[in-house]
């Protein structure tokens, strides 16, 4: 059994800290990606992602910049564990009111069945980020993550 698992510290195995880290890294990366698109070229990003309503680019470059500085701040807690329950947390919150918001304009979308997946599909990140934020503080609780500022930096 691997270092980093959490049976051997006599918890429940619920994720590696490197199964964590690359979890951080992959939707870190698709929040810099979708939030990079929204505060660039809003156009596209309206069209092809968020067509709800009337077409704004200076506020879907808005929402981009939001997108790109929380994707940005789940690469961060690849590394810096001490961010992982605050940033997975907000991102939950997001995520679910994010969601709210989308089931009360289902009806503004391309069609409802994607305003219904949209939902949906929302929903579901936030649940999903959500939980990495409770198995963050597992990982912390029974000290798989880093701690020493040394590590911290890496």
């Amino acid at each position: 059994m691997r270092r980093d698992s959490l049976p051997e510290r006599g918890g429940p195995r619920v994720i590696s800290e490197r199964a964590m880290r690359a979890v951080l890294v992959v939707i870190g990366a698709y929040h810099v990606i979708t939030g990079a698109l929204a505060l660039l070229d809003p156009g596209t990003f309206f069209d092809q992602i968020g067509r709800y309503g009337v077409e704004n680019d200076h506020y879907v470059g808005d929402v981009g910049a939001f997108i790109l500085a929380f994707g940005i701040a789940l690469l961060m807690a690849a590394w810096r564990s001490s961010w992982r329950v605050p940033v997975l947390g907000l991102g939950a919150l997001w995520y679910g009111f994010h969601a709210l918001n989308h089931a009360f304009d289902v009806g503004e979308a391309r069609s409802d069945a994607r305003g219904i997946a949209d939902t949906g599909a929302i929903a579901l990140g936030g649940a999903f980020l959500a939980y990495l934020a409770w198995a963050a503080a597992k990982l912390a609780a029974v000290g798989a993550g880093p701690s020493s500022g040394k590590e911290e930096a890496r």
